[in-house]
């Protein structure tokens, strides 16, 4: 847990999938705690090292870990991570259904008010984010246009025109995509952004 606050996170998953390697050696039962607590946390440092698949492994292996034990509580966080990983990927309809899931969960719980709030506020997020995608692609549709119309108007008095639009679209879609951290998508356009901003001065 040190290791991941220091952001030392390919430590922190040695330190871990160590843990597992001594919970085999012990022969300690498939569904107790500790294991529980080592697939949640291995599941968040792949999620930040962005190695989507074994985060959605672990996390997996941890919900399941929960719901056997009666961890309630854990099994809810598990399906909020398990929904971080599909809203960072953009996967959004799955990330709400897994937010729905831990919020069922969550407010079978006393006293996990906290909780309630900050799932109702990711899924909120979520909403918000399928709504900026839905403009994010309305734009790329306008940009393919400016595209076309910067080649035909190439070498004519409406060429810059057509090269200032098009500064205009990518920046709106750079900022758009940067606000639902979608990154791959701000680095590409982004390239673009300045490849053609260039071409423009």
């Amino acid at each position: 847990m040190l290791e991941i606050e220091l952001d030392n996170l390919h430590e922190a998953r040695r330190i871990l999938t160590r843990g597992l390697e001594i919970c085999d050696e012990e022969e300690v039962a498939e569904f107790d705690a500790g294991r529980s607590r080592l697939h949640h946390n291995l599941g968040n440092v792949y999620t930040e090292l962005r190695l989507w698949d074994e985060a959605r492994k672990h996390i997996k292996r941890d919900i399941v870990i929960c719901n056997r034990i009666g961890h309630c509580q854990g099994e809810a966080k598990g399906y909020i991570n398990l929904g971080e990983v599909h809203y960072r990927t953009q996967r959004y309809e799955d990330a709400r259904a897994y937010y729905e899931k831990a919020l069922g969960l969550a407010k079978s719980l006393v006293d996990e008010d906290a909780l309630v709030k900050q799932i109702e506020q990711n899924i909120v997020t979520v909403k918000e984010a399928v709504k900026v995608m839905v403009d994010i692609t309305k734009e790329e549709q306008s940009l393919k246009k400016l595209k076309r119309d910067i080649a035909a108007a190439r070498g004519t008095s409406h060429e810059r025109k057509f090269l200032l639009q098009q500064n205009e679209v990518l920046e709106s879609l750079v900022e758009k995509a940067r606000t639902i951290s979608a990154w791959e998508k701000v680095c590409v356009l982004s390239s673009c952004f300045f490849f053609y901003h260039d071409s423009v001065n």
